[in-house]
């Protein structure tokens, strides 16, 4: 897809999917039906793979709202990748994956090479470590990048009120992909057009009040 979607005979570095949505940057100038293109083949790779997805959200009041507790008071994008190495260990543990993984992270935390190691997930892995690349070196990032983008994508177009003709097509087109995914466990329903912002409410509602937060996100949401 980097050589499909280049210009000039170059294939592109990379996609960002927000800059590809608001055909920003590298993007400026592509027409409508390229977008949707790009993001129709993306859709048709994870569906082809069927991999497992696992997304982590942390935000400042994440702990709190769970009544949880770090005593390293570490910062946000290491407590997330924590949360990420538990979901891991449980999910390897359930489908017998022993040292039949390995685990790449986007640079952000560290630059490109650089590893941590991952003590709990020690008798799992023939190296217990995660290495940060480039999603230009390790391309798979760019696919999980798809996932997460569409997702929070999909959820912020569930909150409008009014949805674009574009917004509508988009979520149409990327829903297939949560369906039975067995690592993002957040997705269990899917939300097509008649899917109003009100189902949106109350099914976050509902979500919250059978795992406990609700009194803590209704008081917050009211402050």
């Amino acid at each position: 897809m980097l050589y499909k979607y280049g210009r000039g005979g170059r294939p592109l570095p990379e996609f960002h999917f927000t800059d590809l949505i608001n055909r920003r940057k590298d993007y400026r100038g592509l027409d409508t039906e390229t977008v949707k293109n790009i993001f129709k083949d993306f859709t048709a790779l994870i569906n082809r793979y069927n991999l497992p997805y696992f997304i982590q959200t942390m935000t400042p009041r994440t702990m709190d709202e769970n009544g949880l507790r770090d005593p390293k008071n570490r910062g946000l994008d290491e407590l997330a990748l924590e949360f990420i190495f538990m979901r891991i260990k449980i999910f390897a543990e359930e489908y017998n994956l022993r040292n039949m993984f390995e685990i790449f992270i986007d640079e952000g935390l560290r630059k490109s090479g650089h590893f941590i190691v991952i003590d709990r997930l020690s008798e799992l892995m023939n190296q217990n470590i995660a290495t940060f690349k480039t999603s230009h070196e390790f391309l798979l990032i760019q696919v999980a990048d798809f996932f997460a983008f569409v997702l929070n994508r999909n959820q912020l177009i569930a909150i409008k009120e009014q949805r674009t003709e574009f917004d509508v097509e988009i979520m149409g087109m990327v829903n297939s992909i949560f369906r039975g995914n067995l690592g993002s466990g957040s997705v269990d329903v899917l939300m097509g057009e008649d899917f109003t912002k009100a189902d949106y409410d109350d099914y976050q509602i509902q979500k919250r009040k059978e795992t406990g937060i609700y009194p803590f996100w209704k008081k917050i949401n009211k402050a």
